[in-house]
């Protein structure tokens, strides 16, 4: 999704963080991607569309073999009533789905062991109700647009549509900016997220790549952000 927020300082510092990593990407971030594509390639093709954002290393590009994979994943589930949130009890295929990705199919299609986490799932059809009623009191539209904007996704020609609904709501999306960015600052204070960087400032290192300062003062000044 086209960052709909150019002139937001927290979003642009982590965008332009991930573009900096992104140019010295591992053979494991690009063999992930590859897998779980050709996963959602094969539910397609039962009938059911699917689609997933990354986050953590995959997203930054600095995945190693033993990485685990974070995704978001995305089911289209309408026979679930507006405003309840998609579980495995109103919508069995999720519990399938997150069944099979992590347990069966992508260990038949990859070479590597490595752990799945599915940390967030998104109902499209509630996406789109919410949307055209330009519901902002549930977070449904606050999560996509967040993931949306910051991670990278596999099978998103079935997200487009609704990013193109929502950029032609600018009043809707204003309306979640301070959100959005509230919820990175509070990403950027945990120890989690610090320790990812200097885990992929340290791979790099390992791999005798020079980690160039202007990227080093990125980092610091994107882990130092305060507020607006």
């Amino acid at each position: 999704m086209r960052n709909p927020f150019p002139h937001n300082d927290v979003i642009q510092k982590f965008l332009g963080l991930k573009e900096d990593f992104k140019k010295y990407q591992t053979q494991a971030t690009k063999d992930r991607i590859r897998e779980i594509a050709k996963a959602a390639r094969i539910i397609r093709s039962a009938g059911d569309v699917i689609a997933f954002d990354f986050l953590g290393s995959v997203n930054f590009g600095m995945a190693e073999k033993s990485s685990d994979v974070d995704l978001v994943l995305y089911l289209d589930c309408p026979e679930i009533p507006m405003n309840t949130e998609m579980t495995h009890e109103n919508c069995p295929r999720l519990k399938a789905y997150e069944t099979l990705i992590l347990h069966s199919l992508i260990h038949s299609i990859s070479k590597e062991k490595y752990n799945i986490q599915i940390l967030d799932h998104i109902n499209l059809a509630a996406l789109k109700k919410a949307i055209e009623h330009e519901n902002i009191e549930t977070d449904i539209i606050a999560r996509f647009v967040f993931y949306r904007i910051l991670c990278r996704g596999v099978n998103k020609r079935y997200l487009q549509p609704l990013e193109r609904e929502l950029m032609a709501r600018p009043h809707l999306l204003k309306n979640i900016e301070e959100t959005l960015s509230d919820a990175l600052i509070e990403f950027t204070r945990s120890s989690t997220h610090k320790s990812s960087f200097k885990k992929y400032m340290s791979r790099m290192h390992d791999k005798g790549i020079g980690i160039p300062e202007s990227v080093a003062k990125k980092v610091m000044e994107y882990l130092t952000i305060s507020g607006k």
